[in-house]
């Protein structure tokens, strides 16, 4: 409504400067016609864009900021006691060990083990001629209504502003895609009524039950597979056991795109624990070598998998610990403050 008495139906702004697009107006219902306005609030820091999170707090004052902007940029005035969420992205980002296309064995078997309402598997990867091979950024698998995001951060930061950094950067991300999501997840999605630990709470919560669960679901599984195919393969021929299954093991994931044998070091645990006649120490030395053909499986993937779980522990422990926020402010990741270098 405006000062002199009129209305208008439908409004919009791009501004493009302090905030994205305003949509305001009135919309017929099925019962009445109603006010509506959205908002579009983009990434803040041009230098290097939401790197670092907002907390709660610090959304709730940049969006005062934000609709002073508009009163003076455009003379409206918008309440801000009702203000609701329609979307969210719930991150974690941390420094990796390697380089984080080196990850995309692990990161696809997760992705496989999500719950089976998570949908199509997207993956972004870019093409690196040099090396002839192709490097995967992005893992995307989701539904309608929400939606695990795991991409490389450091690459992505580049691609889009430039921010150029040495730390190589995972980020995990759970995108809560519609307000009725968010509602079911946090009881309201009105602002006010969330907060930073019903943020990371939620975030840990979610972590455990659809990755960390699930790859020890997957562990346990692997792990009488592979006692079948080592006992299949002893039958089959008791001389070459070793090379066939590793080659069987090769092929099958190339076939079906996830891991069969992760790491030999899950292949050396079953060996050991079914040996009854001493053996081990040959075996062992003989996969080893066998290994040299099929180095795959020595590029420590296990270990990966575990680097992961307990890197989104430890944000979670720093921020219970009140070192740092954690999962909402993760401009510190392993308590080194990136920088541009």
């Amino acid at each position: 409504m405006l000062k002199d008495g009129s209305g208008f139906r439908w409004l919009k702004i791009k501004d493009n400067y302090c905030f994205g697009t305003l949509v305001a107006g009135t919309r017929n219902t099925k019962f009445m016609k109603t006010d509506f306005s959205r908002m579009d609030v983009f990434i803040q820091n041009v230098g290097e864009g939401n790197l670092q999170n907002d907390t709660v707090s610090g959304y709730k004052a940049r969006l005062e900021k934000i609709l002073q902007y508009v009163y003076d940029e455009y003379g409206i005035l918008i309440d801000s006691s009702n203000i609701r969420l329609n979307e969210m992205e719930i991150n974690c980002t941390f420094r990796l060990k390697d380089e984080f296309y080196k990850y995309h064995r692990v990161l696809r078997l997760m992705m496989f083990n999500l719950p089976k309402n998570f949908k199509k598997l997207v993956e972004y990867g870019r093409t690196d001629e040099k090396n002839v091979c192709i490097k995967n950024e992005t893992f995307l698998r989701g539904n309608e209504s929400v939606a695990l995001k795991i991409y490389d951060k450091k690459e992505q930061l580049y691609q889009k502003l430039g921010f150029v950094t040495q730390t190589d950067i995972m980020r995990i991300e759970i995108v809560l895609k519609k307000p009725a999501k968010i509602k079911e997840v946090f009881g309201s999605n009105l602002l006010d009524l969330i907060s930073d630990k019903k943020i990371n709470d939620y975030y840990i919560q979610q972590f455990v039950k659809i990755i960390e669960n699930k790859y020890r679901k997957w562990q346990k599984y692997n792990c009488n597979y592979l006692l079948e195919q080592i006992t299949y393969h002893k039958k089959q021929n008791s001389r070459y056991w070793k090379s066939n299954l590793l080659r069987e093991c090769g092929n099958m994931e190339q076939i079906n795109q996830i891991p069969v044998l992760l790491d030999i070091a899950d292949l050396l645990i079953v060996v050991k624990k079914i040996d009854k006649n001493g053996h081990f120490s040959r075996d062992k030395k003989e996969l080893l070598r066998q290994c040299k053909h099929n180095n795959v499986f020595q590029q420590k993937d296990a270990d990966k998998a575990e680097e992961l779980i307990s890197k989104v522990h430890s944000a979670y422990k720093m921020y219970t610990e009140d070192v740092t926020p954690g999962i909402q402010m993760d401009m510190t990741i392993d308590g080194e403050v990136l920088k541009a270098v």
